[in-house]
């Protein structure tokens, strides 16, 4: 079994010798499991290469939210002062739910489905979590 100063030279060799080509060579273990492919759609946690990351749906979310099934059953616009004071609540009860459920489950990262992606040759699951984000902000 290589160490990790003879992988990191067995690579240097390899990509100095032209051996690699244009394909890239993703090592087992590199902790690189995951990758974010759109960065707007990313609503806790920095990075590209998150090691925990989790999914939500994102309109699911937000309408378990009290304060914005308020805004749409009373059909305000942004154009209402009520509108804007909702929204606030809302936005701040979704980022608490956030750092609650994140926090609670390890997660260093929470995007959009399909913004963030396994990769590498096993390529790990990454779980949902609407339903947990759904119950906390359905809670005060």
């Amino acid at each position: 079994m290589l160490s990790r100063i003879g992988v990191h030279h067995l690579l240097s060799l390899i990509t100095a010798l032209g051996l690699l080509g244009s394909s890239p060579l993703v090592l087992a273990g590199d902790g690189h499991s995951f990758e974010v492919v759109d960065s707007d759609a990313i609503y806790f946690g920095e990075g590209t290469h998150p090691k925990t990351p989790a999914v939500i749906l994102c309109d699911e979310v937000w309408g378990a939210i009290p304060e914005y099934k308020k805004i749409l059953d009373d059909d305000l616009s942004d154009d209402d002062p009520k509108y804007h004071q909702l929204m606030k609540k809302a936005t701040e009860r979704f980022q608490k739910a956030l750092s609650k459920v994140a926090k609670r489950e390890g997660y260093d990262m929470i995007g959009e489905e399909g913004s963030i992606a396994a990769v590498g040759e096993v390529k790990k699951e990454i779980p949902d979590a609407t339903k947990d984000l759904v119950d906390a902000v359905g809670r005060d």
